[in-house]
Parts: structure tokens; C-alpha cells; sequence
């Protein structure tokens, strides 16, 4: 049979079913049924035509799986296929798939194998799609398997029904919960299709049967509640099959537009009232009736599921909380102070843990010892709970809230209520600490996976989520006790994955992460990972990049939970810009770094060839290629050199000349070219504190022709949408440089006292001297630095900005008058000037 013959027999259907209803509209359940059976015989008779083969199978899923298909309804399919064979089937799939939307057919399909079924079924909308899943043609074992698969998924009675009223919630909030609208959607409106359906998904779900009427033998439904229900299903069909019909297309909505021929077509005549009248009061008494049923049911449900439930011979839920069921329960069976963290996190809508329970908990703390997190039952509890896919946060809370965490991670009490005084953190360790874990287990919930896109993306590759968790519980756990708190919460966090029978390679990961969860923010923040050897140096010290993927989700969740206004697109865009970097070093093999002269004369052409690209003429393109030393090949990216010649050729004639512009890191580059006079950066940054606007990066070079290329990284501000910065900063360079005056006076300590810390260190590949400032954040701060280096004659040639709370730490590149390192003396000089103005 080929394609027209099949459009044909499609066609003679759907005008079968149109037919069939406007000679009777009252047989609309069997024209439902009628349609779902002749599209199961069409889409038999096309997968035979395309010879799909034995191991395949097609599965009809949602209201199509129910057997309710309406004239323009979607024939939701699920094609299932063996583990692993995508590449196998992908195309014959594809054909088959688009052929039917040549026949006509609106499909809505999902091609997956059991392994993919796992994968989402933790989405509602997708468990509620497979539960009513029915086998058309195929494998049926393979179907089989999958609906096992569902039952046996962590989906419980409970959880499902909470999450279907949840769902129901919502879809009412879209309609401002009211079925009285003058225009209502026949399907998602309160007391619809759609309210009738969750009745008949919870309750099927929680007393597993096929059939509505199965629940009056379940002494769920009265015989006159099912009697009603499927009254008002029944009307409710007739009004969506004749707006179907008279759209030509799918339609739910009763809009003003069909509401008259609505009327005719199911029979309703002018009389005492109109047509459209009785209509319309048929159908907001329907819908009345619907959601009272579903309000009833929903609630009597409720009551069964959820208030009282018995979860084991230990344990049962009493209207949402764990209660115990005996008075001795934690002292005949010890693990139950863990077992109860694990139950809540299974089964989500727990509120928490009872008073009677928590009491029994508090009394019997004593009996958890120093050897209790070394039995191996207390181990598997406890590692089970983090390899859950929900409630893990909600978990580890209670168990801190009630003093479970400290007494099972003896070393996790020592960091209960300590505050963090170094300017950084918002909270205590502890709290940081939860915050950590919630900010990572967000990364694996497909409901934030826009919050950040490369977490969320990296976080689905991630086999055992459990190891990363504990990385986080035991990033900051040494704090407080002197020492490097990271190499001594990687010995604890190594000891605890012994303990808990880890193998080798996972307990070195969760190790090497607790003891460098601080080296990609600091590599990022503080070097120039622009420098190939800072990426090399870094990849030797990741040494892999599957330590990388998880390093990197470490830190993000870590800066994120210090506090909330230490997160901006800038870190985002250099921890990112670290990342990519680094997977391809790893990735490229490459055990010798590139030669500094291949790399410039590379990096040359490049741009040569793009600017003559852009019209510009060769000779002028050698003569500013002959200005600039070999560092500022290396310091920029070609984009950025490219905007800097462009910039530089069209105003050789200017003074002074700014250009400005977003960057790919979402913050804006200030381009400032103009001749090399000293005090120049304290001037320009002057001016930028002055508009108030925040500096994150400054790369400062001087030509050879003795001008200077400035490029000053600034954070996106509400202030820019007033200020012109490019006229702002050449109006005030563009001025004498003779009236430059100290700026403010020494600034007073705002809130701590914190001691400055100043370290210097050689540069040896860029023979200069790095300077690094830790000192209070305080107004005008950047620029009494620049006049330090101002007043002592000292070049800046680089510099990265970092706030960090209520602290600065600045990482500043400098040489001399005479462009070399600074001398101890020099060095010297230097911190007693700072210490004095700062």
C-alpha cells in the first residue's frame, strides 16, 4: 500500500467519525473509541509496510493510550527500541515517523529505550504518559519490561498523588481557579477533562486497575459518583468532538466564535432562552459537579494515602509526619536514626519528623558512639540517602536540625555554628556547608536545568551524584581548627569513604576534590588564564577530565552558597572560560606546550588577514604589528586584538581614544588608547570610581612607540544606561595631567578588623613582579592603590580585580621604572606605602 492509499484510509476515518457525530452527537464514546481502534489498525498496517522488525515495539501513550481519541487529538506514540540501539534504528524510525505525518496523522512521539525510560521518568508528566501506555504491535516483552519499570521507579502512591495535586493546582491558578469563564477551556478549566483524568490517575495508581469502574469495587466510587463522572466526561466530549469539528483543527477553548454552532450542532434550539444559553448553563452545571466530585475524591484519597501510612515495621506517616511505632524503637535498632532521614527522602511529601518522635530521638542520642558511622548497616543507610534522587537536602537538614550529622560525622560538630570571620561567608560552616549541597543537588533537577545550562549539562553525565555530595559535606568540615582546612578535610573525607567501603578510585575523587575545591576559583580569579601555562599547570593539577567536570560543579555550588551578591557573570564567564579551556588541553593529549614565537607569528597572520579582510592596507598592518611588544599577542584574544587595531587605524590622529563594548563575558571593555604619560591608570580609574561603576580586570601595555593600550573590564551597572563612559573618560584625560592630586584619606574599617596581607612573587616568564592585596573593601580603594604605584614611579602592566564580601583581594602585575621585577627594596617601599594609605 503505498502513501496515497494510506492518506485515503486516514481520511475516510476521520470523515467516518465527523459523519457519525453529526448524525448523532450521543454516540460519542464509541466514535471516541471507534477512531482510537481504526488508528491502532492504520498504524499496524503502515509499521508492517515499513517492516519495523521483531525487536522493536510501538506503544500508544496518554489519552491514545487510553483509548480517547477525538477527531483532532494528538496519537501520542512511544517507539521502544533495545538498550543501546539508537544508532541502529534511528533512521527506519525516522521514516516511519515522518511518513505518518505525510498520511496526515498528528503525532506526538518519543523514541526511547529502557535505559532512556529510567532516565526521565522522575518528570510527572512522563510517568502519568507511560501508566497509561498500552502495546499496539511489537515486542511485548520489551513492553513488558518497561511497565515493570514504572512501578518499580521511586515514584510511590504518595508521591504521585502529591505531585497530581500539585499539577492540578497550578493548572487551576492558570484559570484564576475559577470554571467560570465566559470562554473555558473544555479540557484544562477547573472541573474539565483534565480534573476527571487526575481522579482517574491517582486513584488508579494508588489501587492499581485499568478501568474507572474498577474503583466502585474498591469502595473508592459510589455507584451514582461513576454515574456522574461519566455524565459529565460524556457532555464534556460532545462539546470538544463539535469544536473539533467545527475548527478543523484541535481546539479546547469555548470561545465566543464557536459557542453558537456548538449550541446546533449538539441540538440545543432557541426558546424561553437562547440556545447558546442553555448551552453554556449545561456546561458550567457540568463543570460545578465534576470539580465537587473531584474535590471529594481528591480529599478522601487523601485521607487513604497520605495521613495515615504504614512505611515498615518501624515507621508509618501520620497526616505527613514519620512517626515511630514503638517508644523503643532507636534503642532496639540503632540504624533507625538513620533509616528515618532515608524514609523522608523517598517520599517527599512528608512534612517532617512528629514531637513524639523527635522526643524519643533526642532522649536516645547517646546510644550513637565513635563507632557508630563504622558499622557497615549505619554505611549503607547513609550512602543510600545520598544517591537518592530527591529530598537529600531536606534530609541532611533535619539531620543537622536534630544533631544526627554531628553525631554520625563526629568532625561535622566542630563546625556547627562557626562563624567564618574572613569577610567571605554569609553563614556559619555548617549552614554554607547545606547550601553547598542544595546548590548541587539543584544541578541535577531538570527544573533548574536553565539556571545554569553547563552544570546542569555536565550533572547528566555524572554516574554517581553520591560522590560529589560528599565532597561538598566535607569541603569546609576542618575549618577552624588552623591548618590548611582543605588537605585536612580531604584526610577526614578520605578516612569516611574507607569507613563506608568506597573503592579506591572514588574515595581518591571525593578526597582530591575536598583538597583543591579551591584551586579553580583561585586560578580563575587570580592568574591570567589566558597564558597557556597557567591552563597546562592547571590540567596537571586536575589531571583528568572527569575530575575537572566534577571540580568545576564543586566550585560554582561553593562561590554561590558564600553569599548572594558574590556571584556575577563575570566569575561565571571566567570559570567557564577556565573550564573549556582546560577540557581542551586535556582532551588535545598535548604533553609539550606550543613555542612562545610559533604561537605570536600564528596569532599574526591571523589577524593580518582579517584586517586586510575588513579593507585595511598591508603596510599599515606591519607598522602597528611592529609597535606592539610580543606580550600583547599573548595577553589577547584575536577578537580583541582585531577590535583594538580597528579602533586604533581609524583615529591615529585623536589624542586620546576610547572605545567600549560587552564583551563575551558580559562585562564591558573600556578600550583606552592615548599617549603614555605616568599617573595614566590612577586617572583612568579615578574616573570610573568616580561614576561609580566597578572594575573586575585591567591589562595595561605600553608600546614601543610610547603609547598606551588600556583595556578595563567593567561590571554591567544600571548607571550605564546614564553615562556615556567613552566621553566621560576622554574629557577627562584629554586634560592636563598636571593637576593630579591625592585622592581621599586614609578610610576607615566599616564593619571588621581585618589585617592586610600583601605578598610579592616573580614572574619569571613575563619578568614581572606579581603583587597581591587582601584588604577591606572600602570606597575609592582602587584608585589609592593606583596612586601608591602612581607615586612610586611603578608600572602596572596587569591586573585582576576580586571582591570577595566585605574583602578585596587584587592581583596586580608591576615593574619597575626600569621594566624589571621589583627589588626587595622597591618591595618594601611599596607595602609600607600601601599600609599607610590603606
Amino acid at each position: 500500500m503505498n502513501l496515497e492509499d494510506f492518506k485515503k484510509q486516514y481520511q475516510k476515518i476521520q470523515s467516518s467519525i465527523q459523519q457519525g457525530f453529526l448524525k448523532d452527537p450521543d454516540s460519542v464514546e464509541a466514535l471516541v473509541l471507534r477512531r482510537s481502534d481504526a488508528i491502532d489498525t492504520l498504524l499496524s498496517d503502515i509499521w508492517h509496510s515499513f517492516k519495523m522488525g521483531d525487536e522493536l515495539c510501538l506503544v500508544a501513550v496518554g489519552g491514545y493510550g487510553r483509548s480517547e481519541l477525538h477527531l483532532y487529538s494528538d496519537i501520542d506514540l512511544l517507539v521502544l527500541i533495545p538498550n543501546e540501539s539508537h544508532n541502529v534504528h534511528q533512521q527506519s524510525i525516522s521514516d516511519f515517523l515522518t511518513f505518518l505525518w505525510d498520511v496526515g496523522l498528528e503525532v506526538g512521539h518519543a523514541t526511547r529505550d529502557i535505559q532512556d525510560c529510567i532516565h526521565v521518568i522522575d518528570d510527572l508528566s512522563v510517568v502519568t504518559n507511560l501508566l497509561e501506555s498500552r502495546l499496539l504491535i511489537g515486542n511485548n516483552l520489551l513492553f513488558l519490561k518497561m511497565r515493570s519499570m514504572i512501578k518499580a521507579s521511586d515514584w510511590s502512591s504518595q508521591s504521585f498523588f502529591v505531585e497530581k495535586q500539585k499539577e492540578q493546582h497550578n493548572r487551576h491558578l492558570n484559570f484564576s481557579n475559577t470554571a467560570y469563564n465566559l470562554e473555558p477551556n473544555v479540557k484544562e478549566s477547573p472541573g474539565g477533562l483534565r480534573d476527571i483524568q487526575t481522579i482517574a490517575w491517582v486513584a488508579k495508581w494508588y489501587f492499581d486497575v485499568n478501568l474507572l469502574s474498577d474503583l466502585i469495587d474498591k469502595k473508592y466510587l459510589t455507584k451514582n459518583e461513576y454515574d456522574l463522572l461519566r455524565q459529565g466526561q460524556l457532555f464534556l466530549w460532545k462539546t470538544r468532538l463539535a469544536l473539533h469539528i467545527i475548527a478543523k483543527h484541535r481546539e479546547d477553548r469555548l470561545a465566543f466564535q464557536y459557542q453558537k454552532q456548538v449550541a446546533t450542532m449538539l441540538g440545543y434550539i432557541d426558546g424561553d432562552s437562547m440556545a447558546v444559553e442553555s448551552l453554556m448553563k449545561d456546561y458550567y452545571q457540568t463543570v460545578t459537579k465534576v470539580s465537587r466530585l473531584n474535590d471529594i475524591l481528591l480529599q478522601l484519597l487523601e485521607d487513604r494515602v497520605l495521613h495515615t501510612q504504614d512505611l515498615n515495621e518501624r515507621f508509618i506517616i501520620s497526616y505527613g509526619y514519620i512517626k515511630a511505632s514503638d517508644d523503643q524503637v532507636f534503642i532496639k535498632n540503632p540504624s533507625a536514626f538513620l533509616e528515618i532521614f532515608l524514609l523522608i527522602t523517598r517520599h517527599n511529601y512528608v512534612r517532617g519528623i512528629s514531637a513524639g518522635t523527635l522526643r524519643l530521638m533526642q532522649f536516645s542520642l547517646n546510644i550513637i558512639d565513635e563507632n557508630y558511622h563504622k558499622k557497615r548497616n549505619n554505611n549503607r543507610l547513609f550512602i543510600e540517602l545520598l544517591q537518592q534522587k530527591q529530598g537529600i537536602n531536606k534530609a541532611l537538614k533535619l539531620m543537622n536540625r536534630y544533631g544526627i550529622l554531628e553525631h554520625y560525622i563526629p568532625s561535622f560538630g566542630k563546625i556547627i555554628g562557626l562563624m567564618q570571620y574572613d569577610l567571605f561567608h554569609a553563614y556559619t560552616v555548617d549552614q554554607h556547608t547545606l547550601f553547598v549541597i542544595r546548590n548541587l543537588r539543584r544541578f541535577f533537577v531538570p527544573e533548574f536545568a536553565k539556571e545554569f545550562s553547563l552544570c546542569s549539562e555536565i550533572a547528566q553525565t555524572i554516574k554517581k551524584p553520591e560522590l560529589l555530595l560528599l565532597a561538598g559535606l566535607f569541603h569546609d568540615i576542618a575549618k577552624g581548627r588552623g591548618g590548611d582546612h582543605a588537605q585536612l578535610g580531604g584526610e577526614d573525607a578520605r578516612g569516611f569513604c574507607k569507613h563506608h567501603q568506597l573503592k579506591t578510585q572514588e574515595t581518591n575523587l571525593v578526597a582530591n576534590l575536598v583538597e583543591k575545591h579551591l584551586l579553580m576559583s583561585q586560578t580563575a580569579q587570580k592568574k591570567n588564564i589566558d597564558d597557556i601555562e597557567v591552563v597546562d599547570e592547571f590540567a596537571q593539577a586536575v589531571g583528568s577530565v572527569e575530575f575537572l567536570e566534577f571540580l568545576y560543579l564543586l566550585t560554582v555550588a561553593d562561590i554561590r552558597s558564600t553569599k548572594a551578591d558574590l556571584w556575577n557573570d563575570w566569575k561565571d564567564s571566567l570559570l567557564k572560560k577556565l573550564f573549556y579551556k582546560t577540557k581542551d588541553h586535556l582532551q588535545s593529549g598535548k604533553t609539550e606546550l606550543p613555542n612562545i614565537n610559533q604561537q605570536i607569528e600564528t596569532i599574526k597572520q591571523s589577524v593580518a588577514i582579517e584586517v586586510q579582510r575588513q579593507g585595511y592596507e598591508v603596510n599599515e598592518i606591519e607598522n602597528l604589528f611592529a609597535t606592539l611588544p610580543k606580550d600583547y599577542f599573548l595577553r589577547y584574544e584575536i577578537d580583541e586584538i582585531l577590535w583594538h587595531l580597528g579602533v586604533v587605524i581609524k583615529c591615529q590622529d585623536q589624542e586620546v581614544v576610547v572605545a567600549s563594548k560587552i564583551s563575551e563575558y558580559n562585562v564591558v571593555d573600556v578600550f583606552v588608547c592615548s599617549k603614555d604619560s605616568k599617573g595614566l591608570f590612577f586617572r583612568l580609574v579615578s574616573i570610573i570610581e568616580k561614576l561609580g561603576l566597578d572594575i573586575v580586570d585591567a591589562k595595561i601595555l605600553t608600546t614601543k612607540d610610547h603609547k598606551v593600550y588600556n583595556t578595563i573590564s567593567i561590571l554591567q551597572d544600571r548607571m550605564f544606561e546614564q553615562i556615556n563612559i567613552n566621553q566621560e573618560i576622554e574629557d577627562e584625560l584629554s586634560q592636563s595631567s598636571s593637576g593630579v592630586k591625592e585622592v581621599g584619606v586614609k578610610l576607615s574599617h566599616r564593619y571588621f578588623d581585618y589585617k592586610m596581607r600583601i605578598n610579592f612573587s616573580v614572574n619569571k616568564k613575563w619578568n614581572l613582579t606579581q603583587v597581591e592585596i587582601s584588604v577591606i573593601d572600602k570606597q575609592g580603594l582602587l584608585s589609592n592603590i593606583a596612586y601608591v604605584f602612581y607615586q612610586l614611579n611603578i608600572s602596572i602592566i596587569n591586573a585582576r580585580i576580586a571582591t570577595l564580601g566585605e574583602r578585596v583581594e587584587d592581583v596586580f602585575f608591576v615593574s619597575s621604572a626600569q621594566n624589571k621585577p621589583l627589588s626587595k627594596d622597591e618591595e618594601r617601599a611599596l607595602q609600607r606605602a600601601l599600609e599607610e594609605r590603606l
